[in-house]
């Protein structure tokens, strides 16, 4: 299964879970075969649950823990006010590139875009990827690990770069790529 689908597949899981999304995921592993085993494990477990119980755990991993937040500005600035003109600027980056957010949702919202880099594969030249990638391994480092989501992000970044060698809880800074993506990032 090529990255593309993973991160289309992994856009639909990571949003709010229905049972109409789990589906469509298990039918297009089913057809089109070769899943990472993460997202097989992903699947399976939460195949086996009943949806209220699958939202129950979605709601306490990633709506009452803060640093589980999947809004990459608040993972990268925190509740700060320099987040404000960042969603603006990350708005009109993704306008620029021809996705247009749905406006029910917030432009920095893992699982939309996840969903704008599924649309844009094969090119994989945007350089939201590497910073979604350094969000989602945040994300997992900090995930319980009997979490029923944990394979689920674990999957999502087997179709994204490594984070950079060496970066820690930050990635590198000032390079020439940080200096191209919409919007500057400060990390204390």
């Amino acid at each position: 299964m090529h990255e593309g689908m993973v991160l289309r597949i992994g856009a639909m899981l990571l949003g709010y879970p229905e049972k109409a999304r789990l589906e469509a995921a298990l039918t297009a592993v089913r057809e089109i075969g070769d899943a990472p085993e993460p997202l097989v494990r992903f699947l399976e477990a939460a195949s086996m649950l009943q949806e209220t119980d699958l939202e129950q755990q979605y709601v306490a991993t990633f709506d009452f823990r803060e640093d589980l937040s999947l809004y990459l500005t608040f993972q990268e600035l925190g509740d700060a006010r320099d987040r404000a003109p960042a969603l603006l600027a990350l708005k009109e980056h993704l306008r620029r590139c021809g996705y247009e957010c749905p406006d029910e949702e917030l432009p920095d919202y893992l699982p939309l875009l996840l969903e704008f880099l599924a649309e844009r594969w094969p090119s994989r030249e945007d350089p939201l990827e590497r910073r979604i990638a350094h969000a989602l391994h945040g994300i997992a480092g900090r995930m319980d690990a009997g979490s029923t989501y944990l394979p689920l992000v674990q999957a999502i970044l087997q179709a994204l770069p490594a984070p950079a060698e060496g970066s820690g809880a930050n990635p590198p800074r000032g390079d020439e790529e940080d200096r191209a993506l919409p919007y500057p990032l400060r990390y204390l």
